[in-house]
């Protein structure tokens, strides 16, 4: 059996071909390349291709499947209506999925992208038979409508960013359920010191998936309810910032009081039997009078003990320590 020809695409306008390999001088594939070619069914991007233009494979209808790994944009309906594609995988590089560029990608199933910045306007709508979707860490933005239609979405994972969900962003994801939380959100909760506060804080996280499935039943936009409990969470969290840090403050105080108190008793013991051992023969007046003077000079005393101790040394280093954990944000 022959192998299917395969075209070399050195830029601009494709011819309609089932197969192409995308030559190592070329790095973006250019607006319209590849547009209403209905028999294109794979194409192979080397790792020097970073950005695909404006409708390059818009309506390919045959196109399976992507894998864009060093694409660091992909721009204004580069995908759009792509019916058979089913699975897209990005790289690290990520950066921009422009608008509506997989609109209409009705059987895209598996979306891969373990970074990305911005996810524009319309990006994946009506992608029916997306189930799940693992927005990453460093996402700044989802903009509007970017999922919307999104069937059979029932889970999200994404950071915990205010401002980051814009509105319509899941509009008609009836059957999305489940929100889960990456990032430090879960190591800042386990962090607090008061049981009630850990327990009040984690039911929070959690109040989403119980109000979630409750939407469908009042035709609530899902996106605004996600939007709420997103800025819920992040009030609670600052406000349990700032009591434990008071907590802390007044416990490093207590232990800056305790350490300084303990170092004044040993010192005015050893002041004590340094006087006892001493001999009027061996003391001159000079030593008799600065003893004098630093006996009569309490606060001087106690203040030397207290830096002789470290205590407010200690107490600099260990809060910002304690407080060091945080949210990704």
């Amino acid at each position: 059996m022959i192998s299917p020809r395969i075209f070399i695409y050195t830029g601009g306008r494709a011819p309609l071909v089932p197969y192409a390999l995308v030559h190592p001088s070329v790095r973006s594939i250019s607006a319209s390349a590849f547009e209403r070619n209905d028999r294109l069914l794979d194409i192979y991007l080397h790792n020097f291709v970073d950005t695909i233009e404006n409708h390059a494979f818009c309506l390919c209808g045959s196109l399976r499947r992507m894998v864009m790994l060093e694409v660091k944009n992909v721009e204004y309906s580069a995908f759009y209506a792509c019916w058979a594609l089913s699975s897209v995988e990005f790289g690290k590089d990520l950066e921009t999925i422009g608008e509506s560029a997989f609109d209409q990608c009705n059987s895209l199933r598996n979306i891969k992208m373990p970074n990305v910045l911005r996810i524009g306007l319309r990006a994946f709508q009506d992608c029916a038979v997306v189930t799940e979707l693992d927005l990453p860490l460093g996402l700044e933005v989802v903009e509007g409508f970017a999922f919307a239609g999104c069937q059979s979405l029932t889970r999200v994972s994404m950071p915990l960013k205010g401002g980051m969900i814009q509105d319509g962003a899941f509009m008609s994801c009836r059957r999305l359920e489940r929100i889960d939380l990456i990032g430090g959100v879960h190591e800042f909760v386990s962090s607090l010191h008061l049981e009630e506060w850990r327990n009040a804080a984690k039911d929070e996280i959690n109040r989403i998936n119980r109000d979630l499935p409750l939407t469908n039943l009042r035709e609530v936009d899902k996106t605004t309810v996600i939007q709420e409990w997103i800025q819920s969470v992040l009030n609670s969290i600052e406000r349990y910032k700032v009591e434990h840090y008071a907590l802390l403050k007044e416990c490093m105080t207590i232990l800056e009081l305790a350490v300084w108190g303990t170092k004044i008793v040993e010192a005015e013991e050893e002041r004590k039997t340094e006087k006892a051992n001493a001999t009027s023969s061996t003391i001159s007046l000079e030593e008799n009078l600065s003893e004098t003077l630093k006996i009569d000079n309490e606060w001087s005393f106690r203040q030397e003990q207290r830096n002789l101790c470290c205590a407010t040394v200690v107490i600099q280093n260990v809060i910002p320590y304690l407080m060091c954990t945080k949210l990704d944000d």
